[in-house]
This record gives C-alpha cells, structure tokens and sequence, in this order.
C-alpha cells in the first residue's frame, strides 16, 4: 500500500511525462474530489496510508487523465460561479469564460423587475442555475435537446433547489415570451474541429459544432427567436474568440439593436449582447 505523500508524488511525475497541465494541482484535485480525502491531503496528512481499493481507483483515474480523458469528468463535478455542478460524459463541461456571459445578465437585471429568462443549449444548466440564484424571483426556462446533457441538467437542477424550469427540447424552436434570451451554443467551425485538444474531443460533439463557420446557431436562434422576445428584451451569446463582429453583424440583420461585444478576462471576444426595441 501507498501513502498519500508516495502515490501523489507517482502520480505528478506521470502526468508530467504525459503533458498533463498543472500535474500537481489535478493531482491533489483528484485525491479530494476521486478519494474524498482532506484538502491538500498531501501536505496535510503526508503519511495517511490509502486502501488498497483507494490505491487501484486512484491509480486507474490518473492512468485516464494521462491519456487526455477530462479531470472533470473523472471526479464528476466542477466549479462554476462559486457551485458545484455535476458533469460527465455527454455535457458540456463549464468554463470560466462563460461567467462573464452570466455576469453581464446578473448586473443588466440587477435593479429591474425580476425578469423571464430562457437558457438555450442549456447542457449542464450552469448559467440557468446561476441566474436563478442571482436574481431572486426570476422565471428561469433551461431548453436542452439532447438526452444525456439533459439528465445533468435535471440532476443540476435538483442540486440547487429546482430553481430553474427544465425543458426538453429543440433550442431552434421558439415558445413563450422572455425578457432576456441567453446561450452559449455550439460554436466550433468544421476546420476547428480537426484540430480540438484531446480533453475537448471527449466533450458532446452536439455541444461543439456550429457548423462549417460556426455561425449555425446564432443564425438560427436570432432569426426564429425575435418574436419571442418581449420590446426592450436582451439577447446574449456566448461567442468563439474571432466571431464577435460576425454575430454582432448576424443580431443587426435579424433586426436586434445597440449589438456589442465584450472582452474576457484575456482581451478576446467571448459575449456579444444587443436589444429588441
């Protein structure tokens, strides 16, 4: 058997050899979140021995990472915004850039009237989630299609407290009215799609591919949306980083006003917002 200190140590020099970024910290993430043990355990509690069933699931975790297999899906959950969302095979896994799309809802509908919101290509329900919770009162719609991103969603969903309504369906087919439209839809073009990092080829094709230019959905869902949308609505996307002035030009021409795009935490293109007068 292994100590916490002998198989942390194994375990960063073979993610090190395998290109694995930041081997130490999914390392210790790993021993948390796969194993269950105290936060940084390999400082904290060096001499703990693990069991030998602890040592084989472990070692057979680090073994999948090593190949490119997602850290996330492996410990089944991930952070975003502050919560903890479960995540697996068949969903998209949540990423930091996609706070900021959050974000500029949270402060546009800070001091209104709780407004109706629907969430389209919704997978695991992060963004729906976050905005019910940080717009108490809000009448939040997450539209998912696909089977498996929808169970996430719906496991996500009950995590929260069942803050959002759940929808399984086709994002490209309107109902309703909503104040605000927001997604963060598929947005890879079929050159990108050749060339994905390995963890990324593990991800829902279904959540990637946008199309030959990537361009599919915001087409789509500006176009067959813009009824839906109540006067003075907000539409926002989430967007690849060189396809802000081409949805900025796809929202004017679908008869949305004041398009903008916004910068993420790097200076690259990531929302593009605009409104229906």
């Amino acid at each position: 058997m292994m100590t916490v200190k002998e198989i942390f140590e194994k375990t960063v020099k073979f993610f090190e050899e395998a290109g694995v970024d930041s081997p130490a910290l999914e390392a210790s993430v790993m021993l948390e979140d796969l194993l269950g043990l105290p936060k940084r355990a390999e400082v904290l509690a060096p001499d703990m021995m693990l069991s030998p069933g602890q040592e084989e699931a472990f070692l057979s975790a680090a073994e999948k990472r090593a190949g490119g297999y997602p850290l996330q899906y492996i410990i089944g959950n991930w952070d975003f915004y502050g919560r903890k969302f479960f995540v697996g095979e068949g969903v998209l896994i949540p990423r930091p850039e996609t706070e900021l799309l959050c974000d500029f809802v949270l402060k546009h509908y800070s001091r209104s009237v709780p407004p109706r919101i629907v969430d389209l290509c919704s997978g695991s329900g992060c963004i729906a989630i976050t905005l019910a919770k940080g717009l108490p009162g809000a009448d939040v719609t997450a539209v998912e299609l696909y089977e498996g991103a929808f169970e996430y969603l719906s496991r996500n969903n009950a995590l929260h407290g069942n803050c959002v309504k759940t929808v399984r369906g086709d994002a490209l087919v309107p109902f309703g009215e909503f104040d605000c439209i927001v997604s963060n839809p598929p947005y890879v073009t079929g050159s990108e799609m050749l060339e994905l990092q390995k963890e990324v080829t593990f991800e829902p094709e279904t959540a990637l591919f946008g199309g030959t230019d990537g361009l599919d959905f915001y087409r789509a869902i500006a176009k067959n949306w813009f009824g839906n949308l109540a006067s003075g609505g907000v539409i926002a996307f989430e967007i690849g980083d060189t396809q802000g002035e081409e949805v900025k030009n796809i929202l004017a021409e679908s008869g949305y006003h004041n398009a903008a795009v916004m910068q993420d935490y790097e200076g690259r293109d990531r929302v593009v917002t605009a409104v229906k007068m």
